[in-house]
């Protein structure tokens, strides 16, 4: 948990500017046209094909699923030993994530620390986060902190040690928690490198198998340096496991998120 503590605190704040980003409109696919031959054989061939039901092929993105097809994905493909540029498949996830509306992740790393994310946008993003030390929850400008005492409100104004507390946690968790901040991540490699598709190493992930993504180049962050970098996502450009190794001076830790569903529905409690 130090690890995302560090970045987060030193990364600048791009999701804010994600959050007008618009859904992109589904691409009108064409109908292949009859082409007409002077051979029997031929035309009967071009017959049965047409009755054929074409079926998606690994390398091709399935633009009839979840995530549908975005403007910003335009130039991605998925097929092993190709290269993506992390700008674009920033925004690509971005895009693709805004448009379900809603979802889920569980945030674990190998120092023992877990939580579980519930999000939406509503049309603002809001979330509770539930982990073995606390709880928050993020209504647009306002947020809370349990700690196991009871519920309080960040108020930037307060000098009370736990009110200071909680809105510095607040503050943190608005980036950090919000799955777009992956994004950044993402858009911090240079390239990233399709190996093909593998089981996703988590099975509570909301799928079995995504492409997996990997690339070797070394960021830094600020007050920390990111490496050995994974990331499953699937043909419909929604992530399904996400993992980096964070150093800061002798700390090192690795750190992953697993999207266990997307679109579906979520409840954001109002904290008494």
């Amino acid at each position: 948990m130090l690890f995302f503590l560090l970045v987060a605190c030193n990364s600048t704040d791009d999701t804010e500017n994600m959050e007008n980003q618009e859904n992109g409109e589904k691409n009108t696919s064409q109908n292949d046209e009859d082409q007409q031959n002077n051979e029997p054989n031929e035309e009967e061939d071009n017959s049965e094909d047409d009755n054929t039901e074409v079926e998606d092929q690994a390398g091709t993105n399935d633009t009839d699923g979840i995530g549908g097809d975005y403007p910003s994905c335009e130039g991605i493909i998925f097929e092993a030993g190709k290269e993506i540029d992390g700008s674009t498949l920033a925004d690509c996830v971005v895009e693709a994530m805004i448009s379900q509306q809603s979802g889920s992740h569980i945030v674990r790393d190998d120092t023992g620390f877990s939580s579980t994310v519930d999000f939406k946008w509503d049309p603002n993003f809001s979330l509770s986060l539930h982990s073995n030390e606390f709880s928050v929850v993020l209504k647009e400008d306002t947020g809370w902190v349990n700690t196991g005492t009871g519920w309080i409100q960040a108020d930037s104004n307060s000098t009370e040690p736990e009110v200071m507390m909680a809105t510095s946690l607040i503050d943190l968790y608005r980036v950090f928690s919000d799955p777009r901040f992956i994004a950044e991540y993402l858009g911090a490699v240079p390239t990233w490198t399709v190996v093909g598709e593998e089981s996703t190493p988590d099975s509570e992930a909301f799928v079995d198998i995504a492409w997996k993504l990997t690339s070797d180049d070394v960021v830094d962050m600020g007050l920390s340096v990111l490496t050995d970098w994974e990331y499953w996502i699937t043909s419909d450009y929604l992530g399904a496991y996400f993992a980096a190794t964070g150093t800061s001076g002798d700390f090192t830790v690795r750190t992953s998120n697993t999207f266990i569903q997307w679109g579906g529905e979520v409840e954001i409690p109002d904290p008494e």
